[in-house]
């Protein structure tokens, strides 16, 4: 069965006031990325903190952040997935046991300098990559279309995995992410600082139709 096609809202907030006004601007989103930075693996912070999330939306925790075999035994009940990134981790299959040890799909994350290599081994075992599409850490930063090279070698191997792009994604980049072969798309400023979010949202899902 070939996987769902998912556009999902990114959230970067420093503190449960701006997560709690963040989500209140995407009650359409099915499926929302948290973007948990902890200021060691990415030079920025966001979400660290112990997050209260409303029920009736699915999450994803996209942990930017070293030590993440630990924080996974914290995070809030209601998130169903874990992203991790491979950098973060001496071993993947040491997460994979974490994750099912929580009873949580678990993504692994490659940033742009890490080769799709790193993951072919474990695709069987995983739920998903998530293939970073500008250096992480910030809102905004800059796309790199050489990355999607990744998800068309992943799409090759697997063609029912779930391949999430993360970065850059918009109106402008987003058709370049499917066409390579992406089922779901995280994408934080185009939606989150539009003035009208859910028309934002429901642009980008038009690329899936």
């Amino acid at each position: 069965m070939p996987p769902k096609n998912q556009i999902l809202p990114a959230i970067i907030a420093q503190n449960q006031k701006e997560l709690t006004t963040m989500l209140n601007k995407i009650p359409f989103a099915e499926n929302i990325m948290l973007d948990l930075m902890d200021g060691k693996f990415v030079a920025s912070s966001s979400l660290d903190f112990p997050m209260k999330l409303p029920e009736g939306q699915q999450y994803q925790l996209h942990m930017m952040a070293v030590d993440p075999l630990g924080r996974i035994k914290i995070i809030p009940p209601q998130v169903d997935t874990v992203i991790i990134h491979a950098e973060a981790l001496d071993n993947i299959e040491q997460a994979i046991a974490a994750a099912e040890k929580q009873d949580l799909k678990l993504f692994i994350a490659l940033n742009p300098q890490t080769p799709v290599s790193t993951v072919e081994p474990y695709l069987e075992k995983l739920n998903g990559v998530l293939i970073m599409s500008v250096n992480p850490g910030q809102y905004g930063a800059k796309f790199l279309p050489e990355q999607l090279a990744k998800v068309r070698a992943l799409r090759e191997k697997s063609k029912t995995i779930n391949i999430e792009v993360d970065g850059g994604m918009s109106d402008k980049t987003i058709g370049l992410a499917v066409a390579a072969g992406a089922n779901m798309i995280a994408s934080g400023s185009f939606i989150m600082k539009s003035l009208d979010p859910e028309a934002a949202y429901n642009i980008l899902h038009m690329f899936f139709e």
